[in-house]
C-alpha cells in the first residue's frame, strides 16, 4: 500500500532562497567593477596643484594596488579639452602608469585617468598643474572634472567578454526561473508529497 511522505514546505522555500541568492552572486561577480574612491594616485609626477617653470616629458601616476595596463587610461588636456598626445599608458612596475607628451606652450593642464586595477575594481579622477605661468591652477569645478574624466573613459569602452556574457545570461534565467517558481507555489499551505509504493520495496 503506498505511503504518503510530506515534505515540509519550509525546505522548498529554503532552496529557492538559496538559488536566488547563488544568481544574485553570479550577477554580481559578472558586473563591471566597482569605482575604488579612496584608490586615486598615491604619486603623481607632475603634483596636483604643481607650477612648474619647464614642462614635464611625461606624467607618471602611481596606485596603491596592481593596475591593468590594458584596461587602463590617462589624458593630458589643455585649457581647450584637447588632447596633448593619442598615446597610451605605459605600466612602469606593477602599480604604475607613465604618459610621455609633449607641451610647447605656458598654461594650465589637466591630467585625467580612468584605472583599472588587477582586481576588476576602477579609479577615476582628474587634478590641473601648471608650465610657465608661476601660479597655480585654476581649480577644477565638478563641470570641468565630469569632461575630462569623460574623455578616458569614453574612450575605451568596456565591455563584458563573450564568456562573461553568456554566464551573466544563465545567471539571469535561472534567477527568472526561481522567482518564477516562489510566484506560483502553491498558497494553500499544503505539504509537497512524495509517494513510495511499498510493494516494490
Amino acid at each position: 500500500m503506498p505511503r504518503e511522505l510530506s515534505r515540509p514546505p519550509g525546505g522548498r522555500r529554503r532552496a529557492a532562497a538559496t538559488a536566488v541568492a547563488a544568481a544574485v552572486v553570479g550577477l554580481l561577480a559578472l558586473t563591471p567593477g566597482a569605482a575604488r574612491a579612496a584608490d586615486g594616485p598615491v604619486t603623481a609626477e607632475p603634483s596636483a596643484g604643481a607650477v612648474l617653470t619647464t614642462a614635464p616629458a611625461e606624467v607618471t601616476l602611481g596606485f596603491a594596488a596592481e593596475v591593468d595596463e590594458g584596461q587602463s587610461h590617462v589624458a593630458v588636456l589643455d585649457a581647450d579639452g584637447g588632447r596633448l598626445t593619442d598615446a597610451e599608458p605605459t605600466r612602469v612596475g606593477s602599480t604604475r602608469l607613465r604618459l610621455p607628451l609633449g607641451v610647447d606652450a605656458a598654461g594650465d593642464y589637466t591630467v585625467a585617468y580612468h584605472v583599472t586595477f588587477a582586481d576588476g575594481t576602477t579609479s577615476t579622477g582628474a587634478y590641473r598643474f601648471s608650465v610657465g605661468t608661476g601660479v597655480a591652477p585654476a581649480p577644477l569645478d565638478d563641470a570641468a572634472r565630469q569632461a575630462s574624466t569623460n574623455v578616458v573613459v569614453d574612450a575605451h569602452g568596456h565591455g563584458i567578454d563573450g564568456f562573461s556574457a553568456f554566464l551573466l545570461f544563465v545567471d539571469g534565467a535561472v534567477l527568472a526561473v526561481v522567482v518564477a517558481l516562489l510566484w506560483l507555489r502553491p498558497r494553500g499551505g499544503r505539504a509537497g508529497s512524495l509517494r513510495i509504493d511499498e510493494s516494490r520495496a
